[in-house]
C-alpha cells in the first residue's frame, strides 16, 4: 500500500485531491495536514512514499522546508503542488531533489499523470515548464529579476513580501539577525529596490505569490 500525505490548507484543493485518488488510484491511504507542526509530526509518525505540499499553510511558508525534508526522509518523493509560478520556484527545487512541481492551475489529467509517474519513483516536469525551459533556451535568459536571486535569497523575499519582520524570519529560517540583514542587502540590491514596499510592489508585477 502506498501511504500518500498531503499539506494543504485549501479546503477546495483537499477536497480536489482526495477525489481523484478515489476514482483514479487503488491501494492507497492517505493522509491531510493543514499546518506544517501537522506536516512535521506526521512525517515522525509514519513512512511516506509521496509528500504533497503546498509551500504556504496556515501556520508559515513551507519552502525552507524543502530540502532538509529530503535529507531528513531520503525516500520521501516530494510533489509541490502551489499557486506560486514555476518560473521562479520549480527551477531551483527540482535541484534540491524534488520530484515534480506543480501549479494549482494544472488541470486534472496533468495532475493525474504526475502523481502516477512519481509514485513509480520517476520525475515529473509539467508542460508549462518544459515550454518555459525550451523558451529560455531559445531566446536566452528571462527578464524575470527574482531569477537573480538564490534560493535562500528567494525564501527571505518571500517571507518579506508576506509581511514578516526581521525577528521572524530570524525563527522561521533558524538564522541569526545579522544574516537576514545581509540576505535584505543582497535582495534590495540584486533587485534594485530600495525597500519591502517596493519589493512588494515588483513582486505584483512578476506574479511572485504572497
Amino acid at each position: 500500500m502506498q501511504r500518500v500525505l498531503i499539506a494543504e490548507d485549501h479546503s477546495i484543493v483537499i477536497k480536489g485531491m482526495k477525489m481523484i485518488f478515489e476514482t483514479q488510484f487503488v491501494d492507497y491511504h492517505l493522509d491531510i495536514t493543514k499546518s506544517i507542526a501537522g506536516l512535521m509530526r506526521m512525517l515522525q509518525l509514519n513512512a511516506y512514499q509521496l509528500a504533497i505540499i503546498d509551500l504556504q499553510l496556515e501556520d508559515g511558508d513551507t519552502l525552507h522546508l524543502i530540502t532538509d525534508l529530503q535529507r531528513v526522509y531520503p525516500e520521501l518523493r516530494i510533489l509541490i503542488f502551489s499557486a506560486n509560478p514555476e518560473e521562479l520556484y520549480a527551477q531551483r527545487l527540482y535541484k534540491t531533489g524534488i520530484k515534480g512541481y506543480l501549479n494549482k492551475q494544472t488541470d486534472d489529467q496533468e495532475i493525474i499523470a504526475a502523481l502516477r509517474m512519481i509514485l513509480e519513483g520517476k520525475t515529473y516536469v509539467s508542460e508549462n515548464f518544459k515550454k518555459y525551459l525550451l523558451c529560455r533556451d531559445t531566446k536566452g535568459k528571462s527578464n524575470n529579476l527574482f531569477e537573480l536571486l538564490t534560493l535562500r535569497e528567494l525564501e527571505v523575499a518571500h517571507l518579506l513580501i508576506q509581511g514578516r519582520r526581521s525577528i521572524d524570519i530570524c525563527k522561521d529560517l533558524n538564522i541569526q539577525a545579522s544574516t537576514v540583514a545581509t540576505y535584505k542587502l543582497n535582495i534590495f540590491s540584486k533587485l534594485n529596490v530600495n525597500n519591502v514596499l517596493e519589493l512588494k510592489e515588483l513582486a505584483n508585477t512578476f506574479r511572485l505569490g504572497s
